[in-house]
């Protein structure tokens, strides 16, 4: 974008096209992804989907456990605009990428073996690539983010996720196996990040070191890395303890129900981090005062078409599979039901994306992590030791339910909690939960034993 147009655009401006782009952005991969799982899972047993879940969450982890915030940097910083930072940042994720490879090819072996699965010490090696790939990825991605501008971006991960699932149906269609998966996964990595530094606008990144750029960096990432590190626990990393937890299998049917689950929470998620986080970073150093309304309508945009998702996932998630996918994945629709109540309640917390971030209160952010985290993994674990397999379910997706009265205080404290949003979403989520459990069919839960 010109400094002609971003000087004459108003925040709310800016903020209404990004925002407007990222939603068609991500509606239109929802639509890719949505027919590409369609053709894959009669193409794939669900074994295929479990490895992959494996390995993307060995890969994610690795790239989150060595998080340095460049990004956020980039969008936070004050000198994040300067060539000079985006230079040293870039040579920095460079190295990073390089060595999370050199990692990732040494834990194939040690992974494959803990999961009795050999084939995982052939695909964690190739996926490694992946992380070598990113490491090159252009920091006018983060750059765009920062002058909230999301068109160009929106447009290379549709076109990526096009290459994505072309590459993965004809191999798949070639060669039903995880390798197919993997093969796609990694060609439209490459895609995505040579697009990134012909299509978008900014400076050509060259390698480039400047002492003060670096040590702010790694200063700020030393929070960012523990904050990293504990999303990737509550999030990807989960699907490793799932994976000892559960069979191949129902890991693979709890990937697509997941999926489903979060459809249009990731929407949400999407605004948050390309749109949101700059926003908020931009209204704290023009107009303080106004913070709390404007988290105030952010949350309501985000809440407010979810929770409504989530009601109709939770009374109808047998028959969304049922009808979309063979006889194979149809015990997915029970555990979409009890993901979609856990959903209800956990957006509230979710709501709040990118608010203590630009507020630059990351401590306090990683605490609230350190508790997410305590609930997700004790409530699987208490769950699997009372229940079994669908115990550990119910209990993963309570967490959100269990953090709430924490996120809350402490959102009241700072002065942005607001309970005319809060407060109606929590009766009702009560209020569907008590009726889905007293007339819902949870028969299928036994097979899961």
């Amino acid at each position: 974008m010109s400094t002609t147009v971003m000087s004459t655009e108003t925040l709310k401006q800016r903020v209404f096209r990004a925002g407007g782009w990222t939603l068609i952005g991500y509606g239109a991969t929802q639509v890719l992804r949505f027919g590409s799982n369609l053709i894959l899972t009669r193409l794939l047993f669900p074994e295929a989907f479990g490895l992959m879940a494996i390995v993307q969450a060995v890969l994610t982890g690795t790239a989150l456990l060595s998080d340095v915030g460049i990004s956020q940097g980039i969008v936070i910083s004050a000198r994040g605009g300067e060539r000079r930072y985006t230079n040293t940042a870039w040579t920095i994720q460079v190295c990073k990428g390089a060595l999370i490879g050199l990692v990732l090819m040494g834990l194939a072996q040690p992974i494959a073996a803990y999961y009795g699965q050999p084939i995982l010490a052939q695909l964690i090696p190739m996926v490694a690539l992946v992380a070598f790939v990113d490491g090159f990825s252009s920091t006018k991605v983060a750059l765009s983010s920062r002058n909230v501008d999301a068109l160009r971006v929106t447009m290379i991960d549709v076109g990526t996720l096009v290459v994505n699932i072309v590459a993965a149906t004809l191999l798949a269609w070639h060669d039903p196996t995880p390798w197919a998966l993997a093969w796609g996964y990694l060609f439209a990595e490459l895609m995505k990040m040579l697009a990134g530094h012909l299509f978008l606008k900014g400076p050509v990144n060259r390698f480039a070191w400047d002492k003060s750029v670096a040590r702010g960096i790694f200063s700020f990432g030393l929070w960012v890395m523990l904050s990293s590190g504990l999303t990737f626990l509550g999030g990807e990393g989960n699907r490793l303890i799932w994976g000892s937890l559960l069979d191949v299998r129902l890991l693979g049917l709890l990937g697509l129900a997941t999926a489903i689950n979060l459809v249009v929470w990731q929407a949400a998620r999407q605004l948050a981090a390309r749109v949101l986080l700059p926003a908020y970073s931009e209204v704290l150093r023009t107009n303080p005062s106004r913070f709390s309304k404007v988290v105030e309508r952010a949350r309501l945009v985000q809440i407010a078409p979810t929770w409504c998702m989530a009601l109709m996932l939770a009374f109808g998630g047998p028959k969304i599979f049922s009808m979309l996918y063979d006889a194979r994945y149809a015990e997915a629709g029970v555990i979409l039901q009890i993901l979609a109540l856990g959903l209800m309640v956990d957006m509230l917390n979710g709501s709040f994306s990118g608010v203590l971030w630009a507020m630059q209160r990351v401590g306090l952010s990683t605490v609230i992590q350190v508790a997410l985290l305590f609930c997700q993994i004790g409530g699987m674990l208490v769950g699997y030791w009372i229940w079994g397999k669908p115990g550990a379910i119910i209990g993963f997706a309570s967490a959100g339910w269990v953090l709430y009265p924490l996120h809350s205080t402490v959102y009241a404290r700072l002065g942005l909690w607001h309970p005319r949003i809060d407060i109606p979403v929590l009766m009702a989520s009560t209020a569907a939960a008590v009726g889905l459990a007293l007339t819902n069919d949870w028969s299928p839960l036994a097979a899961f034993k």
